[in-house]
């Protein structure tokens, strides 16, 4: 009896409890031009979003689209930003009135207070393999 129990615990061990990894694919469409590249990241709750997420990727502009896929992630809830850093300098341009002159987009198409939404709001569950699209926009006050 001892014999079967345990191939019987491992099995329940390994497969209960270990968290299943998935991957989020966020394609991002309304690019003005091919110029410069998209940086995106992807934070996951307690992380600082939009700008303190521990995963991050940069793909070169596409004005007909480009995809961001990040794997391996464990199932959870996550917010996606990106933006079409187009003079590539790693910022988003301001204005001198706090408008972005580069486009911006967050995962469900939010928006918040100033353009930029809350976690909460921006986030998706993420249980199994998930496709997004993000609309980039100018962010106007």
């Amino acid at each position: 009896m001892r014999r079967t129990l345990w191939p019987a615990c491992l099995l329940a061990l390994f497969t209960g409890h270990a968290a299943a990894a998935t991957s989020a694919e966020f394609t991002v469409v309304g690019a003005r031009s091919d110029q410069g590249v998209l940086r995106a990241m992807l934070c996951a709750p307690g992380e600082r979003f939009p700008n303190g997420c521990k995963l991050a990727q940069a793909v070169p502009a596409k004005a007909q689209g480009s995809s961001f896929v990040f794997k391996d992630l464990p199932n959870g809830r996550y917010a996606f930003a990106v933006f079409h850093d187009e003079d590539n300098n790693g910022r988003l341009g301001l204005s001198s009135v706090s408008n972005s002159t580069e486009a911006i987009g967050f995962s469900n198409n939010a928006n918040g207070p100033g353009g930029v939404p809350l976690f909460n709001i921006a986030a998706v569950d993420v249980q199994g393999p998930v496709r997004h699209v993000v609309k980039l926009r100018t962010m106007r006050r």
